[in-house]
């Protein structure tokens, strides 16, 4: 359940921007790039997610609340002497309250407003910090840089053989590493009746923009219903992203991932 709801975040977010990767983001010469470097990013606090990228000459921020049942919407503009991200009067800044059922589908949205003001900057510590003006809803927030690699990607054309990865801020996860971000990795493959799982626990590098494992675990099985075995739970991988906004596996167990290319899907 918990990665699913993760993963639900995720995909919300993928949609709602697009899946425009960071290259795409890095096209347009009006951008500052002192402010690409410090916000272009996902940032998460709990299940709260923010994305934060630039469209033309200004900045669009998308943020969705823990739960899922609350989105706002920002175009800002950058304040090169406030170091900051500040909402522009003349566009409209939105705020939309959304009706969920039970299991977690969304049944109806409608907007509460659409002039919210807000800005965004960097506390101390690195942390994207959310002035709410209107209702000040970002109080109990600060946000962590995690970079693009939150949604499920696949390497891979022929459906019966291809890799599936998912990738998703799990907040629960324990660990005694002191720059754990919360992110939880897990490739698929069948090919055949044969299954295989892998399963990390990654570390975030914002400097570098990259996932470090900390656990790894790697299972087997014959075919479909069968029980699965442990093959190995020592496993060490990272995960980076190349100049085409694709993520890649190395795989230092067993250099599974070689060649493999993973793109972003919806689903």
């Amino acid at each position: 359940m918990k990665k699913w709801m993760a993963l639900l975040t995720a995909l919300v977010m993928t949609v709602l921007c697009a899946a425009a990767t960071a290259e795409e983001k890095t096209e347009t010469a009006a951008v500052n790039q002192e402010a690409l470097k410090l916000f272009s990013s996902e940032w998460a606090d709990g299940f709260a997610s923010i994305k934060v990228y630039a469209e033309e000459d200004y900045w669009r921020v998308y943020i969705v609340n823990e739960s899922g049942s609350t989105e706002w919407e920002y175009s800002c503009r950058f304040d090169e002497a406030e170091q900051a991200l500040i909402s522009r009067d003349e566009e409209a800044n939105v705020k939309t309250e959304i009706s969920i059922d039970e299991e977690g589908s969304e049944i109806d949205r409608k907007d509460a407003y659409s002039d919210g003001k807000a800005r965004f900057s960097l506390n101390g510590e690195g942390k994207l910090i959310w002035k709410d003006e209107k209702e000040d809803a970002g109080a109990a927030y600060a946000f962590e840089k995690i970079g693009w690699f939150q949604g499920v990607w696949i390497a891979g054309e022929d459906i019966d053989s291809r890799w599936e990865l998912y990738c998703y801020w799990d907040v629960d996860e324990p660990t005694e590493a002191e720059t754990y971000s919360g992110y939880k990795v897990e490739i698929e493959r069948y090919e055949g009746e044969a299954y295989t799982h892998w399963t990390y626990g990654c570390n975030y590098d914002p400097e570098n923009n990259t996932l470090t494992s900390f656990t790894g675990t790697k299972e087997f099985a014959e075919k479909e219903g069968e029980p699965i075995s442990t093959v190995y739970d020592d496993g060490k991988a990272k995960f980076f992203m190349d100049d085409e906004g694709c993520v890649r596996w190395t795989d230092e167990n067993e250099n599974a991932g070689e060649g493999l290319q993973f793109s972003m899907t919806n689903g």
